[in-house]
């Protein structure tokens, strides 16, 4: 029993329960609804419209967002019968703990680290801020990390197979999520010139995976404009500057210290880490052509983060036999900050940014709303009137689809973004000839256009009068 505790399986097992458990908590403290917002906003209209259909329905519609997440719902859902929200709540923790053990055996294999290390730097990363954000709703993303980390495995193996194995990882990332996809791209073909050999062969390995990427990115905008807005651009730029670095001091202001000591440069992570850098903050630099999303970015660099601030460990001398104290205090300092996050106990995050939410234990409306939401629709389901359209702002879209029974029949969803004006989505309905126009929404605001007819505490479904 002893020689299996020191052994190598067991702290695989060992990390890969630590991310299931950390991720699974706040599942088991929401009893029923599945945590986080895209979970319910897309992942579960989508798997309640799996059960039935054929893989090939699923593969067409599903093709351009994330093939391969969706074909494994469809296979669970189809196979276990289990409801949706199950299905989701289930694989959240899994798709944790398979990316801490993926992350795990690229830190041993991958950067050569020694155990000591690359179990620390694993268990940093579990508790991180940023890395628990990711999982609460980028199922996709998760599993596309999970690809990218094997295929660096394997580019730093001496294995005859590399190449086939890095093309085939490669292939699996863009199935799973492309813009994650990027990250591998520049990683491989970088560190592929820095090393000044194995140039053509990295090339070719990707020609798959970038073909499949291609295909699912044609035609879609791969920069954006954050001071083309007329009289509201310098507003739009300093707004997303602030978002920017509050983001960024949210994820990994505690961390930073431990980085700052650890970098140093690596031909591996060296062209990843300035990818995400210009990804993360061009909208600073450049943001009449910065990169789009700069909110995935800045997330992403907690995995590199997470062997730098070990770095720093290893500078500060924390793995020395009289200093295990030291290192035990950080990582159970982090250890506090993540249990705490991922609960709902303790939180240090403010609501002040648009891409971390204050805790795990959230969905895209408050738990409080949800029966005030599924009221309103219920209502509207016994009293819209035919060939009618309800505009939906996206963080009421998922529940809309899941609990409107007339959705999309005679009562037509339409979507449109987060904390943004329904004037293009009033504008689609017009346009599209809706005799009727419903807007459900938050029952203390007053919409220019729109009349309350229906209120259930919080929320209430507006009629839009001409």
């Amino acid at each position: 029993m002893f020689d299996f505790v020191r052994s190598s399986e067991f702290l695989y097992l060992s990390i890969f329960l630590a991310g299931v458990v950390l991720r699974g908590i706040p599942e088991l403290l929401v009893s029923w609804y599945p945590i986080g917002y895209e979970t319910i906003t897309y992942y579960a209209p989508a798997v309640l419209s799996f059960y039935g259909r054929s893989l090939l329905d699923v593969f067409v519609g599903a093709f351009r967002h994330g093939l391969l997440f969706y074909v494994l719902m469809w296979l669970v859902a189809n196979v276990s019968g289990a409801h949706a929200f199950l299905v989701l709540k289930v694989a959240g923790p899994l798709l944790y703990g398979f990316l801490a053990f993926s992350f795990l055996v690229f830190l041993r294999h991958g950067l050569k680290l020694d155990w000591k290390m690359a179990f620390a730097s694993a268990l940093l990363l579990v508790f991180q801020v940023a890395a628990l954000r990711e999982s609460w709703d980028r199922f996709r993303n998760v599993l596309g990390l999970i690809f990218v980390f094997a295929a660096l495995t394997a580019l730093k193996s001496g294995s005859r197979f590399k190449w086939p194995f890095v093309a085939c990882f490669a292939v699996l990332t863009v199935l799973s999520r492309d813009y994650v996809a990027l990250v591998l791209f520049v990683a491989v073909l970088g560190f592929a010139v820095l090393e000044r050999k194995n140039r053509v062969i990295s090339l070719v390995s990707l020609v798959p995976a970038f073909a499949i990427f291609c295909v699912v990115n044609f035609p879609r905008q791969l920069w954006w404009n954050y001071v083309a807005d007329g009289q509201y651009a310098l507003g739009n730029y300093l707004w997303a500057v602030q978002d920017a670095f509050s983001i960024f001091a949210v994820c990994y202001l505690p961390l930073l210290p431990f980085v700052v000591k650890g970098f140093r440069r690596d031909r591996l992570f060296d062209p990843m880490v300035g990818f995400l850098l210009l990804g993360s903050f061009s909208v600073v630099l450049i943001p009449w052509f910065a990169v789009p999303g700069y909110q995935r970015w800045l997330i992403l660099l907690v995995f590199p983060f997470s062997v730098y601030a070990v770095w720093g460990f290893e500078r500060l001398r924390f793995f020395d036999k009289e200093n295990f104290r030291r290192l035990a205090a950080v990582i159970l300092v982090f250890a506090v900050i993540g249990v705490g996050y991922s609960t709902g106990v303790f939180s240090y995050v403010t609501p002040n940014n648009s891409w971390v939410p204050t805790s795990l234990v959230q969905s895209s409306i408050g738990w409080d709303q949800i029966d005030d939401v599924k009221g309103v629709l219920g209502w509207l389901d016994e009293n819209a009137l035919a060939n009618s359209s309800l505009l939906s702002e996206e963080r009421f879209y998922g529940w809309a689809l899941i609990y409107l029974k007339r959705a999309n029949n005679d009562i037509v969803v339409i979507g449109y973004s987060a904390n943004s004006s329904p004037a293009p989505a009033l504008e689609k309905a017009l346009s599209d000839g809706f005799g009727c126009i419903y807007l459900v929404w938050y029952t203390d605001s007053s919409l220019e256009g729109f009349q309350l007819i229906y209120s259930h505490n919080s929320v209430s479904i507006f009629r839009y009068v001409q």
